[in-house]
């Protein structure tokens, strides 16, 4: 659980006021357990009909009821916690971009660079080297937020990750 929590630490910034406080108790707990089966599952494909189907609700009313409450749609959301995840391999592991990608479920390399580069508006080789002369320069070894809003179609108070 602890994993869980560190990994959308920070995923309600930048939403509108009162976007949390939207749904009732029992929306906040299956969208809360949806987000727990997104971080477990990272390295699958994933559907919405999927989120729905273990939420117990149609397939349009959880995409209205995921975009109420956390201001972003289920699979941007889920993209974003892929990318968060990209991040955080290229800073402490030394695995090639290729592996990154195959442990998060992309079959090809460059369609994830792609989606990483769209998420962090940097490709993932450029990231692992600005981390690693944060590093070398004495800062924390830590997730940097290099990025200042994210890149998407629409994106407007969308949750940054870093």
């Amino acid at each position: 659980m602890i994993a869980i929590q560190e990994e959308t630490n920070g995923a309600a910034r930048g939403f509108p006021a009162g976007a949390m406080e939207y749904c009732g108790t029992g929306c906040a707990l299956r969208i809360e357990q949806s987000i727990a089966y997104m971080v477990l599952h990272l390295d699958k494909p994933l559907q919405v009909a999927t989120l729905a189907a273990q939420a117990n609700i149609s397939p349009s009313h959880f995409f209205a009821l995921f975009k109420r409450r956390l201001g972003s749609t289920p699979i941007d959301y889920f993209t974003r916690l892929r990318m968060q995840r990209a991040c955080r391999l290229l800073e402490q592991t030394p695995l090639s971009i290729k592996e990154v990608a195959s442990k998060l479920g992309y079959d090809d390399p460059f369609y994830f660079s792609r989606v990483f580069k769209s998420v962090n508006r940097m490709a993932p080789s450029d990231y692992r080297m600005v981390q690693k002369e944060l590093r070398a320069q004495g800062k924390n070894g830590a997730a940097v937020n290099l990025l200042q809003e994210p890149k998407m179609a629409g994106a407007r108070n969308r949750v940054q990750f870093a």
